[in-house]
């Protein structure tokens, strides 16, 4: 922890894990009277108001202490507004931004309309003989590709095929990018029943996150007993990777995949939550890290979850952008799941890895009443819920290829006008 002389305009001593960026900005911190603050070493306004977040909470009217809630938000059923989003943000932070112009949007269902998840396709530009894209529909028969976003920058009509199986020859349609969501229609399909579930977590270890630990090593198991009755039977592996920065004990340590829930527990409750002298943390190198895992292919989910409250290093967020997409070409969706102290720096990075690779953003609200507090999201609709019951949704949404909502005894707090994940103000 290093120690750096700051003017505060409070009088609370922070003691979690907080600090700077790699850069300055033009509005840099102004010296007063000398007052000895230990490690934080800020940098930026925008630092100071994400660290000045990270104070024990004291909740809102009635709060569910005890129990830990978030809220998320699913960009890729919002692409517009995220496009205004990242480009006044990635301006404002000094950040890169990942290319999403010209989506590629279809809506895969039956010849009656009800919506089919799990069929392959593939994407090629039209006259091409390779196709630039090969994946499945996702949940409720939806493809959102970015082809910029891997250098194939698609500018013209893109044809989409799509394999139902045991159905024989493959559905074409031409598909102009421009926005809209087209429709394509295949034979009846069974409902989606993956054949195997990879779900890794990439887990920022540094002394701020100890809440978040202990509630993964606590409810992992609740939650995916909970998500099987969505496919069971399913074949599941568990990947963990933690992480926290360089002059700690680590930087990465990689436990690979396991079949096991008791070893992933065992490996969960090994943890501790430590170190991290400045505010950016080693997540470049862990998201890499978790991309490189050896991810089963074929028919079935891959899903990573980042947890995190801190962004990369400044210097390491285009690698940490170059991981979403290195994840997203092996079909492995990014759950980002921003926790107490998240700042924008940290919300955009992890949003942008999220809509690549049709994840979602989650984040940690103060309704709880527990823990450090949490920066309100730079969106405008969603739900708050428990923590527990997003994530149980989460994975059986995927699980079942059906989106699933809060019934209205689970949601705590609405915000703005939120129809099945769409923000409608």
């Amino acid at each position: 922890m290093r120690t750096r002389i700051l003017a505060l305009a409070t009088t609370t001593v922070l003691t979690a894990c907080a600090g700077g960026s790699d850069f300055r900005t033009a509005d840099e911190l102004v010296l007063a009277e000398p007052v000895v603050e230990e490690a934080i070493a800020l940098e930026s306004p925008a630092e100071v108001a994400a660290i000045s977040k990270r104070i024990p909470s004291t909740g809102t009217a009635r709060p569910r202490r005890g129990v830990l809630t978030a809220g998320d938000i699913d960009d890729g059923l919002n692409i517009a507004a995220f496009n205004r989003y990242q480009s006044r943000t990635a301006r404002a932070e000094r950040l890169p931004g990942i290319n999403l112009s010209k989506p590629v949007l279809a809506r895969v269902q039956t010849f009656d309309g009800a919506p089919a998840a799990g069929v392959r396709i593939t994407l090629r530009r039209k006259g091409s003989d390779e196709p630039f894209y090969s994946g499945y529909s996702g949940v409720d028969g939806l493809v959102t590709v970015f082809p910029g976003a891997f250098g194939h920058g698609a500018r013209g009509p893109v044809e989409m095929r799509a394999f139902p199986e045991g159905q024989g020859h493959p559905v074409v349609k031409v598909l102009s990018p421009n926005g809209v969501r087209h429709t394509v229609e295949v034979p009846s399909k069974a409902a989606w029943s993956p054949d195997f579930l990879d779900l890794a977590f990439v887990v920022d270890t540094t002394g701020s996150m100890g809440d978040e630990l202990a509630w993964l090593t606590k409810e992992l198991k609740s939650i995916i007993r909970q998500a099987k009755r969505a496919a069971p039977g399913v074949d599941i592996r568990y990947g963990l990777v933690v992480y926290r920065d360089k002059g700690d004990d680590y930087v990465v340590r990689n436990y690979g995949f396991t079949k096991r829930q008791s070893e992933i527990q065992g490996w969960l409750r090994a943890q501790s939550a430590q170190g991290g002298g400045d505010y950016p943390e080693a997540a470049a190198q862990a998201l890499t890290a978790g991309a490189k895992l050896n991810w089963r292919r074929g028919k079935g989910e891959r899903l990573m979850f980042h947890i995190a409250d801190a962004p990369p290093h400044k210097r390491d967020a285009r690698a940490y952008l170059d991981a979403a997409r290195a994840a997203a070409a092996k079909g492995v969706q990014v759950f980002g799941l921003g926790a107490s102290g998240v700042g924008p720096q940290s919300e955009l990075l992890m949003r942008q890895a999220a809509i690549v690779s049709n994840g979602r953003y989650l984040f940690l609200t103060d309704d709880s009443g527990v823990g450090y507090g949490h920066a309100e999201p730079t969106f405008s609709c969603y739900q708050v819920s428990r923590l527990n019951d997003l994530m149980v949704r989460v994975l059986k949404s995927e699980l079942s290829g059906r989106r699933v909502e809060a019934k209205p005894s689970q949601i705590i707090r609405r915000v703005g006008t939120y129809q099945r994940g769409v923000c409608r103000n």
